[in-house]
Parts: C-alpha cells; sequence; structure tokens
C-alpha cells in the first residue's frame, strides 16, 4: 500500500518531455557511430526486461534507509532502466540514490558502463542540463566520462548550439586529464571557442557571496589549509578555466589554425611565457603562421596585464620536475620587443579563419571517427552487458549458496532438538548435570564474586610478587603499602619494605657510583667475574 501511494503521488508531478527526434536534423556524429541499435540491444536484455523502474526506485531507496547496503549492480540496472522513468520526480530521486550510494563501502565497486547509461538515459529523456551539476560534484556523485559518454555529450549540446554548456564538459575532462580521441578534441574546440566568441564580460565574472559579520560563524576545525593555489584543481577564473581548457585540447597542435588557438588558450590563462614557447617554434617552421585576430587579442591582454602580488603569493613553489616560466613581464618585452617585429619582418601573420577550421576539423575527425571507433564504440557496449550478466549471475550464485548454509544451519539445529527428545532418558543424567553447571552455578552466598574482586588481587599479586624480593610500586595513590593489603586469612606477616624507602633496605640495592663503577670493569651486575672467567687456583 506504501508503495502504491508513493507511486500515485510521483505520477502527478510533472511530466518529463521527451525530445522529438527528426531524421533532418543535422548531426556531428554518424547514427553508426552513436551506436543506437546496439544500446537498444543492451538495454532489452533479460534482467532489464524483467526490472520495473518504479519499484526498483522504492526498493533500493529502502534499502539504504533501513540497511544503508545497496549492491552496485542494482545502482548499475537503476542508470540503465532510467529511461522509462516519466517524471522529474523520479530522476530526482534517483539522483539522490546515487548521491547516498556514494558514500557507502559499495561504491569501490563502481563501474564505467554506470556513468555511460546514466549520460545516455539523460540524453534520451532531453535532461542534459541536469548532468552539468552531477559532473561537476565529483565527491558527491563520482562521475567520471569516458571519451564515447563524452562525445555523445557534445555532440548534444552542440547541435542545440549550447555552447556555454559544452564548454563546462570540456572543462571537466581537462580538469580530470583524462586519455581522450582526436574526436573529442575536435568537438571540445568547436564548443570552447564559439564559447568564447559569444561570451561577454558577465559570463567571466565569479560570483563571490559576501556574508555580513553576523552571520559568520566561527567553529573550531582539525586543521586549516593554506592559501595557495595549484594552477589546477583550485582554479576559479572562469576566464582562465577557459584558457586553459583550448590549451589543453590543442597540446598536440600540427598546423597554423591549431597553433592560434593554443596561443589563444594560454593567453586566457595567462601564461605568456608559453606564448612566448608557441610564438619561437613558429618562427622556427617556415610552413607555419598565426592570426592576426589572435595577435591582437596578445597586444590587447599585455598592455592591460597588471601584476597582481596577492595572485603571486597564492601561487605554488615553480616545481623541480618542469621547466622553469618566464614572469608575465619578461614574457611581455620579449614579445613586444622580438617576436612580435621578427613576425611582421617574415610575413607570419596572416588572416586565418578560425571559426570555419573548428567547423570543418570535427566534420573531418567525425567521419574518421565513424570508420576507426564505431566497432570499438560496439564492442564496448558488448563488454559492459556481459560484465552486467556476469556480476548478476554471480550475485545469484551467492545468494543461493547463502540460503543453502541458512537452511542446512537450521535443519542441523532441528535434528539437534529431535535426538534431544529421543535419547532423553539415556542422556539423561548428562543432561541433569550440563544444566545445573550452566544455569545453577554459584548459587550460594559465599560463592557470589564481587565485581573486580578478582581482578584486583590478581593485579595486585602480579606487582608485588609476594615469593620475591621485588617489591613494586603501590596500586595506592600515596605509594604506600598498607598492612592490610600485604595479609589475608593465613595472617601472612606485614611486608617491611615500603615504596618510598625500598631502595635504601633491599640487600640486591646498588649506589649509581658502583654501578658506573661496575660497567666501566665490564662486570655483570652481581660485581662479580662470570664462572668461566673465575680463576680457582
Amino acid at each position: 500500500m506504501f508503495r502504491l501511494a508513493q507511486y500515485a503521488v510521483r505520477v502527478s508531478h510533472q511530466a518529463i518531455k521527451r525530445p522529438f527526434l527528426c531524421s533532418n536534423v543535422r548531426t556531428y556524429l554518424s547514427d553508426t557511430y552513436q551506436a543506437f541499435d546496439k544500446w537498444d540491444e543492451a538495454l532489452s536484455t533479460e534482467i532489464l526486461q524483467k526490472t520495473n523502474i518504479s519499484e526498483l526506485l522504492i526498493d533500493v531507496e529502502d534499502k539504504l534507509i533501513r540497511k544503508k547496503y545497496v549492491s552496485s549492480l542494482d545502482i548499475e540496472i537503476l542508470a540503465a532502466k532510467l529511461t522509462h522513468v516519466e517524471t522529474t520526480e523520479d530522476l530526482k530521486l534517483a539522483e539522490t540514490i546515487l548521491e547516498k550510494f556514494r558514500h557507502t563501502p559499495e561504491a569501490l565497486d563502481f563501474q564505467p558502463s554506470l556513468a555511460y547509461s546514466l549520460i545516455r538515459n539523460y540524453l534520451d529523456l532531453g535532461q542534459k542540463e541536469r548532468l552539468l551539476p552531477i559532473l561537476n560534484d565529483k565527491v558527491k556523485y563520482g562521475i567520471f566520462l569516458d571519451r564515447f559518454s563524452a562525445n555523445l555529450l557534445l555532440n548534444a549540446f552542440l547541435l542545440e548550439k549550447k555552447y556555454k554548456e559544452a564548454a563546462q564538459v570540456c572543462i571537466d575532462l581537462m580538469l580530470q586529464d583524462q586519455d581522450d580521441d582526436q574526436l573529442t578534441r575536435a568537438l571540445g574546440l568547436n564548443a570552447c571557442y564559439n564559447y568564447y566568441l559569444i561570451a561577454t564580460e558577465e559570463d567571466f565574472k565569479n560570483t563571490i557571496v559576501e556574508e555580513d559579520d553576523e552571520d559568520i560563524v566561527k567553529v573550531k576545525v582539525q586543521f586549516v589549509r593554506n592559501l595557495t593555489n595549484d594552477d589546477h584543481n583550485d582554479l576559479t577564473d572562469k576566464r582562465k578555466l577557459l584558457g586553459k581548457t583550448i590549451a589543453y585540447l590543442t597540446r598536440d597542435a600540427t598546423n597554423s589554425s591549431l597553433y592560434s588557438l593554443q596561443i589563444l588558450g594560454n593567453i586566457l590563462y595567462k601564461k605568456f611565457g608559453r606564448v612566448c614557447d608557441i610564438l619561437q617554434t613558429i618562427l622556427d617552421n617556415d610552413q607555419l603562421q598565426v592570426d592576426e585576430g589572435i595577435i591582437k587579442i596578445l597586444e590587447k591582454e599585455l598592455d592591460a596585464y597588471v601584476y597582481n602580488p596577492e595572485e603571486s603569493k597564492e601561487n605554488l613553489p615553480q616545481s623541480a620536475y618542469r621547466r622553469l616560466e618566464l614572469i608575465p613581464e619578461a614574457a611581455r618585452d620579449i614579445i613586444k620587443e622580438k617576436l612580435l617585429p621578427q613576425l611582421r619582418e617574415r610575413n607570419k601573420i596572416v588572416s586565418l579563419d578560425l571559426k570555419q577550421f573548428v567547423e570543418t576539423n570535427l566534420t573531418d575527425q567525425a567521419k574518421l571517427a565513424d570508420k576507426r571507433d564505431t566497432s570499438k564504440h560496439e564492442q564496448q557496449i558488448n563488454i559492459w552487458s556481459r560484465e552486467r550478466q556476469e556480476q548478476f549471475d554471480d550475485q545469484i550464485h551467492r545468494f543461493v549458496i547463502e540460503q543453502k548454509k541458512t537452511n542446512l544451519m537450521e535443519r542441523l539445529r532441528l535434528l539437534e532438538e529431535r535426538d534431544e527428545l529421543l535419547n532423553f532418558f539415556e542422556n539423561e543424567s548428562r543432561i541433569i548435570m550440563h544444566s545445573q553447571d550452566k544455569e545453577f552455578a554459584n548459587e550460594n552466598f559465599e560463592n557470589i564474586p564481587t565485581s573486580g574482586e578478582n581482578e584486583y588481587f590478581e593485579l595486585a599479586r602480579q606487582h608485588y610478587h609476594w615469593d620475591r624480593m621485588e617489591p613494586r610500586r603501590s596500586l595506592h595513590l600515596d605509594k604506600k603499602l598498607r598492612d592490610e593489603e600485604m595479609s589475608d586469612i593465613r595472617h601472612w606477616p606485614p611486608y617491611k619494605y615500603l615504596a618510598e624507602n625500598w631502595k635504601y633496605d633491599l640487600v640486591d640495592y646498588v649506589p649509581l657510583n658502583e654501578k658506573m663503577k661496575r660497567r666501566k670493569e665490564d662486570l655483570p651486575p652481581s660485581g662479580k667475574p662470570p664462572y668461566y672467567k673465575q680463576h680457582f687456583f
């Protein structure tokens, strides 16, 4: 009844508007590369066909709330069945489940196929914008893109000309520094450069929320992080993030347009020392040129650059494992006084249509990927489907074994009870003795031990050593051995050595100067030479 009520409540929420697919819409990636048929085949497996997404959402949420446990296979099946959800509330519930699962030990078995299924189903539902906060928060959700899911997501954003969202996906790929292919770089360059052309100053502004003094609450913490900037994960400047992404996507530049885009990325990234190296490379190669629009942007940024001492303090010290970079002031002088005049003298500053280049480059790379990577994409989907089936079979096998163990232990318990009933008269005396030992031991008052009594006297025996001349420190705070502690019912004579003056009365006490003397003479603590060194004649 509870499940039906929850399902009825969810149905009343806003339904998901599925995208309308039209055949004449231009796409960068072909249908064969996107492997629609292979994906439909993967979704038609027996495991997914017999699963109801509404019941699965409720069951998985119930497991996480009550047992704090859910297997990675359940989450993977849930991600693969998300294409059958009907309301946005179901998607919110699935995201909440994914967040809770991320903080369980079973998240160690997180499979890459889960992220692929999640991306693919969100694209089918037309909810790709909801993926951006999920991708940005790695600690909360833990979703990492592979190259196939990244290509599909970038393609979907580029078809709708949502360059800002596509650039955010590229920034995520740059921060993870994952292995990519030429198609991913072409899609990313198209997105980032087009976003740079349409971006305004408002898009690059960092939103800083200023708190009032009354709202600030000081909390004691274990440690305070140093105000440092590793120039990668600590980057918050949107302009620098976009520039570093463009430089990352053009890191293997081979032609003039790619080198021009690489210069643009380093300009936005404020790495003028690297711009010097790229310009020197263009000067050394007769076949390379640079776009005049990029040079104008470079000159404008150099003139507007102002040294910020606070920013330099936050930068980490120069690593010994990478080559030194020029400071911006020195790079500015070299570029303006040496490199730019040489480029103009050799006529290497020309007009290049970079917008057209990113379009043609993407089209060419998409055709090559259609021939080269389509089979790899389909093979990867098959591998994930086979792994899911193997994981399911293994879970069923372990469940059957545990069920057999439980049934066997229950049967043994029943057999023991039946054997006890059948052989009661033969083992009557043994059963009675066992029950008495078990239930009626220490029945008399004098046999009832006081709490901690045995432990106390055992500890005292270890400390005092009645049978040896090795007194120890008293258990009492006054460090004295009381007479009532040293006696029992047999009235032992009181111990004559007190803890405060034992070293002056014991016969084995050796003064410190005597110890040093014996140590210097290599004598044992007894003061006598070893037996084999003693002379009897």
